[in-house]
């Protein structure tokens, strides 16, 4: 969709229906040492009803003083089926990674079947985040897990801790906006809500924090690129 000398905007095309019933997506990203990659999905992904498990695996490596960027479109798990939504980052030296994840749980006048969501992060240090959401029916009338609520939306920075775009008031938006820095470098945005479309603060702070990262990504490397000029000039 875009490129420069450093990095690309690339979109990712469905070219058949899925998620169907057995499917087995596999996404391998590795985004090489210095360069930026930004990631678009043009449109949003259900996972249709069938008797066979179906998943959706994004494995993603980011190189040191590289930035990967993915803004994720609706995720959408209809009823009758069981889906596993699985992203693996692994951040080397001063690599950064955003990503934002939306759910949404069932069709028009579904509930939705069961899903199992996970998030495993690290950097050359450990583990950055680790969850694993267990969203299955019956574990969603559990108290206090999701009720009769339908949608997350979840943006993940790991690398940097950036600040929200604002105070997140709970109940402004949804019954819940959730806003929490990790032990080490990253933070997380979540919304909870009956529809997605209300949510007014997920793409918002995706946007905010996407030029935060780009915008020191390119001070960075015009630092880098000036320091050897510098050096050639001297007597």
């Amino acid at each position: 969709m875009n490129q420069d000398a450093d990095g690309a905007r690339v979109g990712l095309l469905a070219t058949q229906a899925l998620l169907l019933s057995g499917d087995d997506v596999r996404i391998e990203v590795d985004v090489a040492p210095g360069a930026w990659l930004d990631v678009v999905e043009t449109t949003g992904t259900v996972a249709y009803e069938g008797e066979a498990p179906s998943s959706w695996t994004v494995d993603a490596t980011v190189g040191d003083g590289a930035i990967l960027t993915w803004a994720g479109k609706p995720f959408v798990v209809s009823d009758e089926i069981a889906t596993h939504r699985r992203t693996r980052i692994r951040l080397q030296g001063t690599g950064r990674a955003l990503m934002q994840e939306k759910i949404v749980l069932g069709r028009a006048g579904q509930l939705g079947g069961d899903l199992n969501m996970s998030l495993e992060a690290s950097d050359d240090t450990g583990p950055l985040q680790v969850e694993c959401l267990e969203l299955g029916q019956e574990a969603r009338r559990m108290p206090g897990i999701l009720g009769n609520l339908r949608s997350l939306d979840t943006v993940t920075a790991l690398g940097w801790t950036p600040e929200p775009t604002g105070e997140p008031e709970a109940g402004t938006t949804g019954p819940g906006e959730t806003h929490f820095p990790l032990d080490r470098s990253g933070a997380v945005l979540r919304w909870m809500g009956i529809g997605r479309f209300r949510d007014r603060l997920c793409d918002a702070t995706f946007t905010a924090w996407h030029e935060e990262a780009m915008r020191d990504y390119r001070h960075r490397h015009a630092t880098q690129r000036l320091r050897p000029a510098q050096a050639e000039t001297r007597p």
